[in-house]
């Protein structure tokens, strides 16, 4: 891939993610960070982006009409996001050992389950903090690297925490959801742990709204059957609802629960 190819393609990240990562681009089109940081040099020149510690982020100063656009689909995403969270929270039964993944979806699940008496495991330390008050919850963070610009802990630590525990239901959001790509989330550590958190899993259910269907992400954690359940929004394309109901997959949406 030519520079200006490369270049022309982080942009278009850029105007969908609002932010862009070194290493993760790196990885992406298969070049060096230093490579990166010069495309990310020359798109900072141009007024592009803002470059950050580590990555860039999108220069709304230069997108002030996107910049409005994005702050109401935003708000229309963090509503259906809590909707969510509402349904996740009545599979949930007392005595239960969940599973919470990193990510705003699965915050808002444990945002619905203060008033449970249950166990949680997650590696998000966000969520641990957000259930800290509650005695009916016994709250179990994994430990372990704190991953950049992030809230989520991986590595050795947070695999060896896994390694003598059993869920009863894993909630896992995702960044990806398509058919070729499958199950997809934007870094490989993310899937060392996700994966070990499904071998331990009596029940996985995907939570991810709409707008991540037909979307790939950086790391594939597997294909579209991995999980029998799925909680999403009424806006979920018509040819994933097929699939799913072929493929026998429970999907609970925000329009059954309205």
């Amino acid at each position: 891939m030519f520079a200006i190819e490369r270049q022309s393609r982080i942009k278009e990240i850029l105007l969908k993610e609002k932010r862009v990562d070194v290493i993760e681009l790196s990885k992406m089109f298969s070049v060096t960070e230093v490579t990166i940081r010069r495309d990310l040099d020359k798109l900072a020149r141009e007024g592009f982006l803002i470059k950050t510690y580590g990555g860039a982020v999108l220069n709304k100063k230069q997108f002030p009409d996107l910049t409005d656009t994005d702050k109401s689909s935003q708000e229309e995403v963090s509503t259906e996001k809590q909707m969510i969270g509402k349904i996740a929270s009545n599979m949930i039964e007392e005595g239960d050992a969940i599973f919470l993944s990193p990510g705003t979806t699965c915050m808002e699940i444990a945002r619905n389950i203060k008033q449970k008496r249950l166990t949680v495991v997650t590696n998000d330390i966000l969520i641990g903090y957000e259930l800290r008050d509650y005695p009916g919850v016994k709250v179990i963070v994994t430990g372990g690297d704190l991953m950049h610009s992030t809230s989520a802990l991986i590595g050795g630590f947070a695999l060896r925490a896994l390694q003598d525990i059993y869920i009863s239901k894993a909630f896992i959001g995702v960044k990806g959801i398509h058919f070729n790509s499958g199950y997809t989330v934007d870094r490989h550590e993310e899937v060392m742990i996700l994966g070990e958190v499904i071998k331990k899993s009596r029940e996985v259910i995907i939570a991810a709204d709409y707008t991540k269907f037909n979307r790939t992400a950086f790391a594939r954690l597997g294909d579209l059957r991995i999980a029998k359940k799925v909680i999403s929004n009424k806006q979920v394309p018509s040819e994933y609802k097929q699939f799913y109901f072929e493929n026998n997959i429970k999907l609970y949406t925000t329009f059954e629960f309205e």
